[in-house]
């Protein structure tokens, strides 16, 4: 139209009848706003544009922050910083109010960044009142992965994860993952996902995937060094603990030779971390060993095995070095490890044992009762009919996830 116009002007120039002033001063003025409100629409148009990038953009940074605090305190703050900075390197920038929120998209959480803009018009705001009114909003949720709750590191040989006879593994709400095979014979696995680097096979719900990429270990910066440097006299190896009655409370520390807890005795393990040198720790009977805000550690010349009626009641550490660990090895120590107890209740924390091989046995349930049990193993076997419970309430309790597994951040997506 403006084009038109102005033809039309340029006809009017040439035109030597009369009148021709008149309708010049007539059409002037039109076509010098026509051109300016065309100028000032495409301005608008670009503000938007751009805030709405702002908004999404934000919104994207943000989400992956909805899992770290419970009020959404984090991702809010990330999406304002995001937001602020980028408005101060726009050079025409408008006013803009900005607004964060954190709401539910269909049972998840997720962050809106809404932004209210002021920008004033080419006509001294009074075409439209006020100004320009701008507004851009944008929603981005988290893309979280399936929590990690089994790992086997081992990457060379064949059924490095194992389940045999009728054991069954459970972990609903977490993934199961080999660096190398998982074989089930006669048993089951049923888990919220399950992969492999090479191949599985067996009773395995869902459909396994295979040809994942290896997971590294997660806790190989983990310093172990203090269990080497606790010493043991040959005499104090001797003399293992061996105790068949009573309640016994064992303080935090080394513990030279092993403990062995049989009969109708109780162990209770006080609070701190416990090294095992040198000895087994056995647990059997109907013997107890119970344990909050604890972590045992294994050396070279150690191991657990716990078995026939006994029972465990195992609460990992909730501050230090090792928190979120429950039991673990040092990364010299290839002994098995045995879970064959009719009454495991509850092993809350990782059970770390990155070059030895945790063997499941017995027939009942193990770490039912647990909020949550992450396993980290070079090998993993079930054996007979146990059905081990991997749990992953992880907001119930107050042993930490230590970071590498449980839950996991997988990005963000906007929805809106």
């Amino acid at each position: 139209m403006a084009a038109s116009l102005l033809r039309q002007l340029g006809r009017f120039g040439r035109d030597d009848r009369g009148g021709i002033a008149l309708k010049a001063a007539l059409v002037l003025p039109g076509v010098v706003m026509l051109g300016a409100g065309a100028v000032d629409l495409t301005n608008v148009q670009s503000t938007h544009v751009q805030l709405q990038d702002i908004a999404d953009s934000a919104a994207l940074a943000a989400a992956s922050d909805l899992g770290l605090a419970t009020d959404g305190s984090n991702a809010k703050e990330r999406a304002r910083a995001y937001v602020q900075s980028h408005l101060q390197e726009w050079a025409q920038a408008p006013t803009v109010t900005p607004s964060y929120d954190i709401v539910d998209v269909q049972g998840q959480r997720a962050i809106q960044v809404t932004l209210a803009a002021n920008r004033p018009s080419f006509f001294g705001n009074l075409l439209p009142p006020g100004g320009w009114k701008i507004n851009a909003r944008s929603t981005a949720t988290s893309m979280g992965m399936v929590p990690l709750c089994v790992l086997v590191t081992g990457a060379s040989g064949s059924k490095v994860l194992n389940v045999k006879d009728t054991g069954r593994m459970n972990a609903p709400a977490c993934m199961v993952h080999s660096n190398r095979d998982i074989i089930v014979e006669g048993g089951s696995i049923a888990a919220s996902a399950v992969q492999s680097v090479t191949s599985a096979q067996g009773s395995i719900s869902p459909s396994p995937g295979t040809g994942a990429a290896q997971i590294t270990d997660p806790f190989a910066t983990m310093d172990l060094s203090q269990t080497g440097r606790l010493l043991c006299t040959a005499a104090d190896l001797l003399r293992p603990v061996m105790v068949s009655s009573g309640t016994h409370y064992i303080a935090a520390g080394k513990h030279c030779g092993g403990i062995q807890a049989s009969g109708t005795a109780r162990l209770i393990l006080d609070r701190g971390e416990h090294f095992f040198l040198g000895g087994r720790l056995v647990v059997e009977g109907e013997a107890r060993l119970e344990g909050d805000d604890v972590v045992l550690f294994f050396d070279r010349g150690s191991s657990f095995d716990f078995k026939e009626q006994a029972k465990v009641s195992l609460n990992g550490r909730k501050s230090g070095a090792y928190a979120g660990i429950v039991m673990g090895a040092t990364r010299d120590n290839v002994s098995n490890f045995f879970i064959s107890a009719d009454h495991v209740e509850s092993l809350l924390g990782v059970i770390y044992v990155p070059a030895a091989t945790l063997i499941v046995e017995g027939r009942s349930d193990i770490a039912r009762d647990s909020a949550w049990t992450v396993i980290v193993a070079k090998q993993l076997q079930l054996k007979g009919s146990p059905s081990l419970f991997i749990n992953a309430n992880y907001d119930v309790s107050d042993v930490p996830v230590p970071r590498g597994v449980g839950p996991r951040a997988g990005g963000s997506r906007l929805v809106d």
